[in-house]
Formats: structure tokens, C-alpha cells, sequence
């Protein structure tokens, strides 16, 4: 968990872009439910990728605003923006924590989804306090993220079948992603443990299994208050 952000940006070419174009949507839209938000919320998504965020939650609030350090990714966001004829959303290639500096306590809600495990502990924790800084007082924080003590990961973790994926730097359980977010200030968790969105989601009712059941506890949800 040493490397810095500029060292890892070399993961987020053309071809990690493409693929990332093949994940379903799914992989997002099945959060929504858990989302609450006013219809006038002006939301963040940090970490934006290719905007699938986008599809699900432009016509729900007032305004959408996606940040990537990646310029193809942001390049791909834009490009779904003008198919879908989106009009209130808006994409900026920087830095998390450039873009939070401009936007202090300006977002009702904020979404990290599937990007805490792209980032190592000491710039994550910049990053968290970054975006509660440009939260309002009565904001919010959705973060989602894999469980490292899913059996997958644990898997991955020891090269058992299975390798790590190059870019999960920092693939967390439930008390270390809460102990980020309390470094970085915030107090109030409601979480949330959900099945996979792939196949192994059909393995889930595992998870009820007294004894085995938190290794087959696949993604971390976390609803935060500022």
C-alpha cells in the first residue's frame, strides 16, 4: 500500500478503459436503492470512471459531477454524456483533492464507489477528508468497495488460483475501511454487507452460514453522515 497515485496512473490505459466499458451496469444500478436523496441534490462522484453513475442518479437530482484523474476515462463519461443527451451533468479531469479544494461544503451527497481499494492508505485518508470537506454540514458519503475477508480475495490475497488484480492496491475489510473514513473525520456508518454482482452472487445465501459466513460476504456498503 506504498505506491503513490502517480505511480499507479500507468494501470488506467486504453485497454483497462475498454474493459471497464464491458461491466454491467448492474454493478451500480442495484446500489440505487439504498440511495436516498432530495430531487434538488447536487451530488459528487469521485472517481467517476466511464459515468455509469451517471445513467443511474441524472434524472433524480439537480445536478451530477464526475471527477476522474484518468483523461481517458473522463473522455469515455463525456462521450456517454452526448449519446444519452445528458444536460446537468459535468465531467473535470484533476485530482480528487484539487477538485474538492474548489467545492468546499457544496455537495448534498458524495459516491466512491469501487475506488478505495485503487488507493493506499495514506493518500485515501487525504482523499476522505478532501471529500467530507466539500460535503454540506447535513451531507453524505456512499462508499462501496470488495470485502477483503470474502474467500475471493483471500484467495487472491495469498496467489491461491487466483492473482490480485494489478490496481487493487488496498483491498480492505469492514473495520479498516471504517477506520479510514474515522481518520478522516467521519463518525456516523451505516453498513451494509452485499452479495457480488457477477456469477458468485448466486453463492450469497452462504453467507448466512454460522461460522463461514463472513467469507462469503463479497462487497462493502457504507452509508456515511457527515
Amino acid at each position: 500500500m506504498t505506491e503513490s497515485k502517480d505511480s499507479l496512473k500507468h494501470f488506467y490505459d486504453k485497454e483497462y478503459v475498454d474493459k471497464f466499458e464491458k461491466k454491467p451496469l448492474f454493478r451500480i444500478s442495484r446500489l440505487m436503492k439504498y440511495v436516498e436523496l432530495p430531487k434538488d441534490s447536487e451530488i459528487a462522484d469521485f472517481g467517476c470512471g466511464n459515468g455509469f453513475l451517471m445513467i443511474c442518479l441524472h434524472d433524480k437530482v439537480r445536478r451530477y459531477s464526475g471527477v476522474d484523474f484518468s483523461e481517458l476515462f473522463i473522455d469515455a463519461a463525456k462521450k456517454r454524456q452526448k449519446m444519452l443527451g445528458i444536460g446537468n451533468a459535468e465531467f473535470f479531469c484533476e485530482s480528487i483533492e484539487a477538485f474538492c479544494s474548489r467545492n468546499s461544503e457544496k455537495f448534498d451527497a458524495g459516491f466512491v464507489l469501487d475506488l478505495a481499494e485503487h488507493v493506499p492508505d495514506k493518500e485515501w485518508i487525504r482523499i476522505l477528508i478532501a471529500i467530507r470537506n466539500s460535503l454540506k454540514p447535513s451531507g453524505k458519503l456512499y462508499l462501496h468497495t470488495p470485502n477483503a475477508e470474502f474467500f475471493i480475495e483471500i484467495m487472491r490475497k495469498k496467489n491461491v488460483l487466483l492473482h490480485q488484480f494489478k490496481e487493487h492496491v488496498a483491498v480492505r475489510n469492514v473495520n479498516e475501511n471504517i477506520l479510514m473514513l474515522r481518520y478522516a473525520g467521519f463518525s456516523k456508518f451505516e453498513i451494509k454487507m452485499l452479495p457480488h454482482y457477477n456469477f458468485l452472487r448466486y453463492i450469497n445465501f452462504l453467507s448466512l452460514t454460522p461460522g463461514i459466513g463472513k467469507y462469503f460476504k463479497a462487497r462493502i456498503f457504507i452509508i456515511v453522515k457527515k
